[in-house]
């Protein structure tokens, strides 16, 4: 595949700018026709994809009233028929679309200090959310379709930052202040912790993203490094397949290990990549369709990498920048690749711009 330049197709103000309405998540829809925007202003924006060369995205609505301070972070539900946001103000708040919009039908409450990020389940059962106070919350859907507690865990020593779920299994990743990844799985009975990596960055662990196939898992971390983990059954398939002198009844052994659920997988990081800057590195999003990884932060960078085979050195994989970085006016908060289209990537910073920004062949 050749390499990437970026092309903005657009720009839009999630707000008035100014380093007091800072733009802090975008996300798109499932159908990747929506994307919403939050930040400083404690609203909600919802911005339509429409049809065109390139893509443009116009303003669609705004939802307001629903926090007292800062929201940090939106999601879509797999149906899209939900929409949660989280905040400052400690709470989470769903919409239900009723008649093409988007309407306030709950807020979840119980967390003691800013909820930073909320993240429905693939099967869109459970809403996950984490906070500054340390904590990791499963909420469930009950009979009459209202989330309710499931489970709250507390397995950081600081703030957490963010949660993902794995694209196809009921599997939790949350990053924190601590340094640490955890992984969460359900056991029939309760959530519990699966897997910790207590080391896996040397400074805050800010964000991470699934590869589509759910095999992989990049973090990104206020040390400036870019980290790719593996499932280790995964990781030891792929190793022994390479040995020539392997019987065949161990070949076909480690085909059917890897068929054991990713929930019982354990994973460990096969490589990384230091980029060349000094500022901490805030999101991380992974394209589903070419592999393509942006990365955005501090330095107002946005980078591509790419995951490459090793080179012979040890190293199974390896990390490469794919392309030239493009530097933005202000830190990049969140990048969300569109689920739909391969070439569109939104960008969220600190002046309160969203940028909507479009690779194309060089």
């Amino acid at each position: 595949m050749s390499k990437r330049e970026l092309l903005s197709s657009n720009q839009l103000y999630h707000s008035n700018g100014g380093i007091t309405n800072r733009a802090w998540c975008v996300r798109w829809n499932h159908k990747g026709g929506v994307l919403a925007s939050c930040g400083d202003d404690k609203n909600i924006k919802l911005w339509k994809l429409t049809e065109g060369a390139p893509p443009y995205v116009k303003y669609s609505s705004t939802l307001s009233g629903s926090h007292s301070r800062t929201i940090r972070s939106v999601a879509f539900s797999p149906s899209d028929q939900m929409l949660a946001s989280c905040g400052f103000d400690a709470a989470i708040v769903l919409y239900e679309l009723i008649d093409n919009e988007y309407t306030e039908v709950g807020k979840l409450e119980g967390h003691e200090n800013e909820v930073k990020c909320c993240a429905f389940s693939p099967s869109g059962e459970f809403l996950a959310s984490c906070s500054r106070d340390k904590s990791v919350w499963f909420w469930q859907l009950d009979e009459d379709e209202d989330f309710q507690v499931a489970s709250i865990l507390q397995p950081h020593t600081q703030d957490v930052k963010f949660v993902v779920w794995h694209p196809n299994e009921e599997l939790l990743v949350s990053c924190s202040y601590d340094c640490s990844i955890k992984f969460f799985k359900y056991d029939g009975d309760d959530w519990i912790t699966q897997q910790k990596i207590d080391s896996a960055h040397g400074s805050t662990v800010w964000s991470a993203d699934f590869s589509a196939d759910g095999e992989s898992l990049v973090t990104v971390g206020g040390d400036s490094v870019i980290k790719h983990f593996e499932a280790a059954d995964f990781v030891i398939e792929k190793l022994l397949l390479t040995f020539d002198n392997l019987s065949p009844d161990c070949q076909i052994w480690e085909r059917e290990k890897r068929n054991m659920p990713i929930t019982s997988s354990h994973w460990h990081c096969v490589c990384s990549y230091k980029a060349d800057t000094r500022w901490p590195l805030y999101t991380v999003s992974w394209n589903h369709f070419n592999n393509i990884i942006a990365v955005g932060g501090g330095d107002q960078n946005l980078r591509l990498l790419r995951v490459e085979e090793g080179a012979g050195d040890g190293q199974m994989r390896t990390l490469v920048e794919y392309g030239a970085k493009r530097k933005f006016a202000s830190e990049i908060n969140s990048l969300a690749w569109n689920p739909h289209d391969a070439n569109l990537l939104a960008l969220a910073e600190d002046t309160g711009q969203i940028h909507i920004v479009n690779l194309v062949d060089m």
